[in-house]
């Protein structure tokens, strides 16, 4: 199994910080979204070894896109300091399935990891301190999926995976990181272009970016060839050879140069239709892809003032969501949004 997803943030945007992703899968994910007042109680999956499991209370709110019935697993979120998470697919993801027999510091599954670091972390740094401060290892769905729950048609397929995936984590003051599980060990990266996609890794795509460096939004000048004048055809020519399909490196390239060429928008909203519109131009329709993956659903996320809009493949409106409004600051009750309908 393999799907697509692409993550941006416009990183040129001065005193702003607004980032925006899509989801692309082949299985209805049924996402919704989770507000996630302060307060509430979690635990990581049981190891049932000697080693102990990671427990916490979120002293953040935030709100989370789940998927599959899951309300504890998020595939994005915002919390109220600005930071945000967002899993997409990596098939070179190297964790173990197992649990650790014994560990000197508390484990976490990694379907887990969104939801506790929006939770607990208001920066890239406190991201990266936390990181260091666990065992991380990725249980498979039929380990996740309550005992006392039937497990719906759409599940069934997925017992046996386990999510591999990175994270894309941005915050509210510039902070930008990618998080890997490769090679045995944890890979962090400091993301100056805000961008992230799917396979290969992050370092590979920053590297293809060498392949490019010739792209831009300045229009090619007439040139003489042999006396003869060869004019231009149209706008656009600075960006001849900007690669159009959905694979992930061609996504990573036309996302970077969304970002690299949005130097200004005139107030966060204006940024924020900016940002929706760049998706545009990596999202997966319907039918597309032979393998069934689609753009389920969009989000746009403000970091400086906490709000978050959504977006679903079917609807027509994009659904605005203060988490200030919403209470996610004071102690209180998980509810659930639904995104756009059809």
């Amino acid at each position: 199994m393999d799907c697509m997803c692409t993550d941006l943030r416009l990183v040129r945007l001065k005193d702003m910080h607004i980032s925006a992703r899509t989801l692309d899968f082949g299985y209805e994910t049924q996402s919704r979204v989770q507000v996630v007042p302060r307060g509430q109680k979690w635990q990581a999956t049981p190891t049932q070894t000697a080693a102990g499991t990671l427990e916490w209370t979120n002293d953040l709110g935030f709100l989370g896109m789940d998927a599959f019935g899951f309300d504890f697993a998020f595939c994005d979120g915002l919390n109220e300091a600005g930071l945000s998470v967002g899993t997409l697919w990596l098939p070179e993801t190297d964790l173990v399935t197992d649990p650790p027999a014994s560990s000197d510091t508390p484990a976490v599954d990694f379907v887990n990891l969104a939801g506790w670091i929006l939770g607990t972390c208001r920066t890239v740094a406190d991201v990266k301190a936390a990181l260091a401060g666990v065992a991380i290892w990725n249980a498979p769905i039929k380990r996740l999926w309550p005992s006392d729950r039937p497990v719906p048609d759409v599940v069934k397929p997925l017992l046996d995976f386990a999510f591999t995936e990175h994270l894309s984590i941005h915050d509210a003051s510039g902070g930008d990181l990618v998080v890997e599980f490769v090679d045995g060990g944890i890979h962090l990266h400091d993301n100056a272009i805000g961008v992230l996609t799917n396979s290969p890794t992050y370092d590979w795509h920053v590297t293809n970016l060498r392949n490019y460096v010739g792209l831009t939004n300045v229009e090619d000048e007439p040139k003489n060839l042999m006396g003869m004048t060869v004019k231009p055809t149209g706008n656009g020519t600075g960006l001849l050879g900007m690669p159009g399909d959905v694979t992930p490196p061609s996504r990573f390239i036309r996302a970077t140069v969304l970002t690299e060429v949005t130097t200004e928008a005139k107030d966060a909203r204006a940024a924020i239709n900016q940002a929706f519109h760049s998706l545009d131009l990596v999202s997966v329709p319907r039918h597309l892809a032979a393998s069934g993956d689609y753009t389920q659903w969009y989000v746009a996320r403000d970091h400086d003032n906490a709000v978050y809009y959504v977006r679903s493949y079917d609807g027509w409106t994009t659904d605005t969501h203060d988490l200030k409004a919403l209470g996610v600051a004071a102690q209180g009750t998980r509810s659930v949004l639904p995104i756009p309908a059809g």
